[in-house]
C-alpha cells in the first residue's frame, strides 16, 4: 500500500508541474495569437483610411466631369494621383494577404473581399486614363462620365465593404473583452 501511495504521489505532483506549463503554453499561443491580431488591425485600419481617401478622390474627380469646359490636364492630375492611391492600396492589400494566416476570421473576410474590388477600380481607373489621353474631347463624351461613375462606385463598395466588416470586428473585439471582464467579476 505504501508503494501506492508514492506513486498516487508522484503522478500527483507531475500532474501539478506539468498542467500550469501546459496552461501558461496556451496563454503565450493566445498572447501572440492576439498581438498577431492586432498588427493585422492596425493594417487593416491603414487599408480603410487609404479607401476612404481614394473615395473622396474619385468622388473629386466625378464632380469634375460635371464642369460644362472640363480640363485635361486637371483629369490627368485626379486621376494620376487616383491610380497612384489605388496602387499604394494594392501594395497595402499584397500585405494584408500575407498576414491573413495571423487574421481572425472577420479580418479574413475584409481581405478577401477587398481584392475584387479594388481590382475593378483599377481597371476603371485605367479606361478613365485611357480614355483622357486620347483626348480632350473625350471628357464631355457620355463614355468617360460613366467610366468616371464606376470608379467612384468602386472606390465607393470597396471602402463601405472594409469599413463594414472592420467594424464588426472591432465591435466583436470589444464585446469579448466585455464578456471577459463580467466573467471575472463573477468568479
Amino acid at each position: 500500500m505504501n508503494y501506492m501511495n508514492m506513486l498516487l504521489t508522484l503522478w500527483l505532483v507531475i500532474a501539478m508541474i506539468a498542467v500550469p506549463a501546459t496552461f501558461a503554453d496556451d496563454t503565450n499561443n493566445l498572447r501572440s495569437d492576439s498581438a498577431s491580431v492586432s498588427e493585422v488591425a492596425d493594417h487593416l485600419s491603414a487599408f480603410e483610411q487609404q479607401a476612404a481617401d481614394v473615395s473622396r478622390s474619385a468622388d473629386d474627380l466625378w464632380t469634375l466631369t460635371q464642369n460644362h469646359r472640363p480640363s485635361r490636364q486637371s483629369h490627368a492630375y485626379r486621376l494620376n494621383n487616383l491610380r497612384d492611391e489605388v496602387n499604394a492600396m494594392g501594395r497595402m492589400l499584397a500585405e494584408l494577404e500575407q498576414m491573413m494566416p495571423q487574421a481572425s476570421e472577420a479580418q479574413q473576410m475584409a481581405i478577401e473581399r477587398a481584392r475584387p474590388h479594388l481590382v475593378a477600380l483599377a481597371n476603371e481607373t485605367a479606361e478613365a486614363i485611357k480614355l483622357v489621353r486620347a483626348g480632350s474631347e473625350n471628357l464631355s463624351q457620355p463614355q468617360y462620365k460613366e467610366t468616371v461613375t464606376r470608379v467612384c462606385r468602386q472606390a465607393d463598395i470597396l471602402y463601405q465593404t472594409v469599413e463594414t466588416i472592420v467594424d464588426y470586428h472591432n465591435a466583436d473585439d470589444r464585446l469579448d473583452k466585455l464578456e471577459a471582464s463580467h466573467s471575472g467579476l463573477e468568479s
